[in-house]
């Protein structure tokens, strides 16, 4: 209930104006803002600077609307579900990232815990969010991100995928969308 009250306060359409398209389809080709995040790896990430990349964007640990539709163990499957692609990754030149409005100390104690070998970003502000436009929900005055996965170019997004329907196969899916394009 708490996630579709989030949801009917983020429209999934822009306005008229727009023609109608998803919210996500104009972000093709968009510059990446130039914004240093912290990282559980103890290295800043500018992903503005990120030649080939995929950057999945999660609720968080702390956060778990009452549909249970975010839960932590859905946090943690498509984390794992990345670290798993690891090879794919890497023999698409391409890197991946996780970023939710989670501090980097908890997200450390996630990717130390989860054995993760890609980092995780934290922006607590939601800074990406505002600047991208991107759609995140509000519980107890913090605001969390929604699913989302883009794929970045030389810092420019190449591709968005909203809604994440699976978060367990979003990394297959991005991957699957990088060889269409990339091979």
């Amino acid at each position: 209930m708490l996630l579709e009250r989030a949801r009917q306060e983020l429209p999934l359409t822009e306005t008229a104006a727009s023609g109608g398209r998803p919210l996500l389809a104009r972000l093709a080709g968009q510059a990446l803002p130039s914004a240093e995040l912290p990282s559980t790896s103890d290295q800043p990430v500018n992903l503005a600077e990120v030649e080939r990349g995929v950057v999945y964007f999660y609720p968080g640990h702390l956060c778990s609307p009452e549909n249970g539709y975010d839960s932590p163990p859905l946090d943690d499957a498509q984390h794992q579900a990345f670290a798993d692609h690891w090879s794919d990754f890497t023999a698409l030149n391409c890197h991946a990232f996780g970023v939710s409005s989670q501090t980097r100390d908890e997200q450390r104690a996630i990717a130390g815990a989860l054995g993760l070998g890609h980092p995780l970003l934290s922006d607590v502000d939601t800074q990406l969010a505002h600047e991208l436009g991107l759609p995140i929900f509000t519980v107890a005055h913090i605001s969390w991100y929604c699913r989302v996965t883009l794929i970045v170019s030389n810092g420019l997004v190449a591709h968005a995928f909203y809604p994440v329907t699976s978060a367990i196969r979003s990394p297959a899916q991005a991957i699957a969308w990088m060889r269409r394009q990339w091979h």
